[in-house]
């Protein structure tokens, strides 16, 4: 079986150095990638599971994430996909996005401010849920085990996202964890 994987598409790599323990110690796959070109052959290669993560830009001229989120929702409605943006806006606006974005197809809508355990939450709870979804609850317990023999801490391996669909927490209500 291949590994199941985590694609990140963003322009600065902040998001794929925030999951690398996360990744290594669930031998999870890690795939950066900078093109929607590169983002469609990961996904049409099919194979294992995936949580995919898109960063975008409010306001920003470049409309190809937006599309690439709205696509990937007709064609790979399976895999999941969270919408990342380092953009602070204010509460009406950052409502209006979520709520757009959420029609788009998107799973998780993430504003700042970010912190490295929300992403490592969301991640995780993502892809338990698609690697229960995909090959069952007892293999999928097998594969999430850490590589190391440290122990994990117990609340990341044990999240399971929320069953209400499209649900708005608002992390900017939430206090930083340093």
């Amino acid at each position: 079986m291949r590994l199941p994987q985590i694609m990140v598409w963003e322009a600065d790599g902040w998001m794929a150095r925030q999951l690398r323990e996360l990744v290594a110690e669930n031998r999870w796959l890690l795939r950066s990638v900078r093109s929607a070109r590169r983002l469609r052959q990961l996904l049409s290669a099919g194979g294992c599971c995936a949580v995919c993560l898109l960063q975008f830009e409010p306001w920003s001229e470049r409309r190809e994430p937006i599309e690439m989120l709205a696509e990937m929702h007709l064609r790979w409605p399976d895999v999941p996909v969270v919408a990342v943006s380092d953009v602070k806006l204010p509460e009406a606006e950052r409502a209006a996005w979520i709520a757009a974005l959420f029609d788009l197809g998107a799973r998780y809508v993430l504003f700042p401010p970010l912190t490295k355990p929300v992403l490592e939450d969301v991640v995780s709870g993502l892809m338990l849920a698609t690697l229960r979804r995909v090959i069952g609850e007892e293999e999928a317990s097998q594969i999430t085990r850490p590589a190391r023999s440290e122990p994990v801490a117990e609340e990341r391996s044990a999240i399971v996202p929320s069953p209400k669909k499209n649900e708005i927490i608002d992390l900017a209500q939430e206090e930083d964890e340093v």
